[in-house]
């Protein structure tokens, strides 16, 4: 008897909800739907010179049920021609978009976003670009770079309206940000997106590889400083006259640094307008090398006649 309670309690609830449901959906409702934009046969040696939509938005409404229809259905696409665009410039307009799309009945479009699209032609060019990468490495505690960053390839060919290809110099990757590198990086990293402009691509992304060592310190002693530009009649005695730096690199390139890899000078221009009675250096070090610091950071500096 329990259970035929029970079964009695289920069944009165199922047949109370779908009542609701048969009741609520019959009601009027709006919705929305993302369609599709697709715009073909261009003409050979054309090409589209303003922005263009990847998708329309619909919106409908009509009974619940029937609007169910229509989400649960793909969302329709939107075909044009580009031979049958309307003349001179007008643009497409809810009109042009309600003739593409066959609804079911009792649905109704009630409006399309954006509510016009104006679509011009212009001569078409292939046009091959440096890619830049817009790409951010960052290095676990101890580890860091060595040697330049590869990237594969490294131009990509761009084929697209002339009006806006034209001024086009250079094309990005999507921006990326590794972190806490401890190993060597070897990566694919798609190109930018060229939306709302219809720009074809040679390439969808590129592969870049970055080598990374763990990284120590070094110090290079006796590094002579030279003065440049002294005048024929002057001479100058820098004290000291050799320096010593700290430098930082991959442990395979700093077991191979020798004082001959790096050159240190000062100009004779920044001597004589100088009024502390010290100079700085410059220190130029190979690719790939940091300089940490420099001993002694200023030079104290003698200038004398020629004899």
């Amino acid at each position: 008897m329990q259970r035929r309670s029970i079964y009695i309690v289920i069944f009165s609830t199922l047949f109370g909800v779908l009542a609701w449901v048969s009741v609520t959906m019959r009601e009027d409702y709006e919705t929305t739907v993302l369609s599709p934009f697709v715009l073909q046969e261009i003409p050979a040696g054309m090409a589209v010179q303003t922005p263009l939509p990847r998708t329309i938005q619909l919106r409908f409404s009509g009974e619940g049920w029937r609007l169910a229809g229509v989400l649960l259905a793909h969302a329709p696409r939107l075909v044009f021609s580009a031979n049958t665009l309307p003349a001179g410039h007008r643009p497409l307009t809810f009109n042009d978009f309600a003739d593409r799309i066959s609804l079911a009945p009792g649905v109704r479009l009630l409006g399309v976003k954006p509510d016009s699209l104006r679509i011009e032609l212009g001569p078409a060019m292939r046009k091959r670009v440096p890619i830049v990468l817009d790409c951010l490495a960052s290095f676990r505690e101890g580890y860091g770079q060595v040697g330049p960053t590869s990237v594969a390839p490294d131009s990509v060919t761009l084929t697209g309206a002339e009006s806006i290809l034209r001024a086009v110099e250079t094309w990005k990757t999507e921006k990326r940000v590794f972190e806490n590198i401890r190993g060597s990086l070897d990566a694919e990293v798609p190109l930018a997106s060229a939306a709302p402009y219809e720009i074809a691509f040679s390439v969808a992304a590129v592969r870049i590889a970055i080598s990374v060592e763990p990284f120590a310190e070094k110090i290079i002693t006796g590094l002579p400083v030279q003065v440049t530009a002294v005048p024929a009649s002057r001479e100058v005695i820098l004290i000291p006259p050799r320096i010593e730096i700290v430098v930082r690199a991959g442990i395979r390139q700093l077991s191979a640094l020798s004082a001959g890899d790096f050159r240190v000078v000062t100009e004779y221009a920044s001597i004589a307008a100088d009024s502390t009675g010290t100079v700085d250096t410059d220190v130029s070090c190979p690719a790939g090398v940091q300089l940490v610091t420099r001993r002694p950071e200023h030079l104290q500096y003698i200038v004398r006649k020629r004899l």
